[in-house]
């Protein structure tokens, strides 16, 4: 492994350990298996992009720290950090020096940027370099209002910390549970839904747009987090005039909406 995947790998670890969580737990809720989070918290695989935020999700952190060690990780696994030429310096005479001396500072100013990235947040492991990400660093959404419309949420970035809001949760008594989620970055809505039965569908409309839909068919999709396409969220509707539907293979319908909570 290169110190690269070591130290991603182990920030994985922490972030896994500090939030209490299991192998398992990220299993159900994402759509890595348990055998794929014990590889990738080993380091002994690369680890997609998508894993890395599914986790940061999961545990309930800012995905920034994780992903610039994952950026660094995967130039080491692509080949990019070894296709990249070492620079050959040249002799130059004194007068030379400052501009020497300049590019100098310029590369260590990078590098202390760099370092900064990495260390900040709440599992740095150094308390001397304080201060927030910059924005620079900081991922966005792959889509906004009409282009994220029939779009994964989780595979454009818009279920991240700070970007979404829970609109209406519901929990049945046999533990079926749902959810109508607001990507405020990125203007669309979309249903979440877990604990499901096998046979049940779920069901996202909003008028004008066509229907969105999570279908139960496998033993692991009921116990995973489930999310139906997006709704890019248009003039004049609002999150509010979404509709979420449970129809469960039993025949019984329960239904709410984003403003009134039921209906």
């Amino acid at each position: 492994m290169s110190p690269e995947t070591t130290q991603l790998a182990a920030s994985m670890r922490e972030v896994r350990a500090a939030a209490g969580l299991s192998l398992a737990q990220p299993a159900r809720r994402t759509p890595y298996s348990k055998s794929s989070w014990a590889r990738c918290l080993a380091g002994t695989q690369p680890v997609p992009r998508r894993a890395v935020e599914a986790l940061c999700e999961v545990a309930g952190v800012r995905p920034e720290r994780l992903l610039a060690l994952w950026e660094l990780a995967d130039a080491c696994w692509s080949g990019r950090a070894r296709a990249t030429p070492e620079p050959r310096p040249e002799h130059r005479s004194v007068r030379s020096t400052p501009y020497v001396w300049g590019a100098a500072a310029g590369l260590a100013a990078a590098a202390v940027a760099a370092v900064a990235v990495l260390l900040s947040g709440p599992y740095g492991s150094s308390s001397a370099v304080t201060g927030k990400v910059p924005a620079t660093f900081t991922p966005g959404p792959g889509c906004s209002g009409r282009t994220c419309e029939g779009k994964n949420p989780i595979d454009m970035g818009c279920g991240g910390r700070q970007m979404v809001r829970t609109l209406v949760a519901r929990t049945a008594a046999d533990g079926r549970s749902m959810q109508l989620r607001n990507g405020t970055a990125c203007h669309a809505v979309w249903a979440r839904a877990s604990r499901l039965h096998l046979g049940d569908r779920v069901e996202l409309t909003l008028p004008g747009a066509p229907r969105k839909e999570i279908h139960v068919d496998t033993d692991k999709e009921r116990n995973a987090y489930l999310a139906t396409p997006m709704t890019a969220l248009t003039p004049p509707h609002e999150p509010g005039d979404a509709r979420v539907c449970l129809l469960p293979a039993d025949g019984r319908r329960g239904c709410f909406t984003g403003g009134s909570g039921s209906g």
